[in-house]
């Protein structure tokens, strides 16, 4: 028996799909692992959400991409003598001396980077701050790819990224799909207007200023369509709700900053289209989750969105605004578009599954133990 480690500190949908990864795959393992000791490293504030039995909890109640992740998280995580520890993100501390595995969901920042890449400026940070931050993720992830005895990765978009910046990493790196969570169980909301859906973050790379122009400028939002954006909190809401006043657009897009589980697979489920236009994911999971509800997706046509959707979905060209308003319109009026991306969603979904992704994940943990 070993005695493995997670850290927890990011668990559930408010830290987006990081969150969702984390719990799931602890969740999931709970049911398949038998034979390992578990411990969990959480905030404090998520200590009773994560309802474990008979894993262990510890608190560590320190903020990611701190000083005190590097120096006081390493204690706690030594005082626990692991075999093993996992990290779901590529945030281990430098100075950890034993095993661990990350998992890498993007490596978004080596591919664009600087104050105002994407064509806006992307951090409330001031430049030397910003760029310190930088130089501070770059050792940080060079050092996690050279230390971890194992990379697991969602996509084989990911594994190229990677491999393309760490060429050395290529035979550590593991493919492990996600699942979609179970939403069609989810609640329902009534008298709605007809909407477009958005889910995810609000970070310059999602594209979501475009997807607003692109409904605006071709009369989309002036058809009876509402846009609802499920974005959790974020530090650019702010500046996002200034732009929507700017285009004024504030009486057709909503934001809804906090969502349950509930509202979102009802807000799925009633959707006139999900619309994805981001510029760059490592797996993508609300357009599995849009599918899994039988709402038909619209959404970027990047490498990684065409491995994981396939066929499931109408792709657009992200910098096109008149592509993407083209699209959209194209499912919302055309019935039989709709009836086909519903129908293939459903059977994309099926190649996805939480558990298989831990078991996957379980025997990367077993070949890491028996080296």
């Amino acid at each position: 028996m070993a005695k493995i480690g997670i850290d927890c500190r990011l668990w559930g949908t408010g830290n987006t799909g990081i969150g969702r990864y984390t719990q799931e795959l602890v969740e999931n393992l709970q049911k398949i692992d038998h034979e390992n000791e578990y411990i969990l490293f959480c905030r404090q504030k998520d200590f009773e959400k994560i309802d474990i039995a008979d894993w262990k909890k510890i608190v560590a109640d320190i903020p990611h991409y701190s000083f005190l992740e590097q120096t006081a998280l390493v204690q706690i995580f030594l005082r626990e003598n692991l075999d093993l520890l996992h990290t779901p993100h590529f945030n281990v501390p430098i100075l950890y001396p034993k095993p661990y595995i990350i998992t890498i969901h993007d490596i978004l920042w080596h591919k664009s980077y600087g104050t105002h890449s994407y064509g806006t400026n992307v951090t409330n940070l001031s430049a030397p701050f910003y760029w310190g931050k930088y130089a501070a993720y770059r050792v940080a992830v060079k050092f996690a790819v050279k230390k971890a005895r194992k990379i697991i990765v969602p996509s084989h978009a990911v594994e190229k990224d990677i491999v393309g910046f760490f060429p050395k990493a290529k035979n550590k790196i593991c493919v492990t799909y996600e699942g979609v969570s179970d939403l069609a169980k989810g609640g329902v909301i009534k008298n709605k207007a007809p909407y477009i859906l958005y889910v995810g973050n609000l970070y310059p790379h999602k594209n979501i200023e475009m997807l607003v122009r692109a409904l605006a400028c071709y009369h989309i939002l002036e058809r009876g369509n509402k846009l609802i954006i499920a974005c959790g909190r974020s530090i650019f809401l702010n500046k996002f709700q200034q732009f929507l006043g700017k285009e004024g657009v504030t009486d057709f897009v909503e934001v809804k900053s906090t969502v349950s589980d509930k509202e979102l697979a009802g807000l799925y489920k009633n959707a006139q289209a999900f619309v994805f236009p981001t510029l760059s994911e490592g797996f993508g999971l609300p357009g599995l989750e849009a599918m899994s509800c039988e709402t038909p997706v619209v959404c970027s046509d990047i490498p990684v969105l065409r491995e994981i959707y396939g066929n499931a979905a109408l792709y657009f060209n992200p910098r096109d605004p008149r592509d993407i308003a083209e699209k959209v319109q194209k499912v919302l009026e055309d019935k039989a578009t709709r009836m086909n991306l519903v129908r293939a969603g459903g059977i994309q979904i099926k190649k996805y599954s939480w558990r298989k992704m831990a078991q996957q994940t379980l025997n990367v943990y077993k070949e890491v133990l028996g080296q």
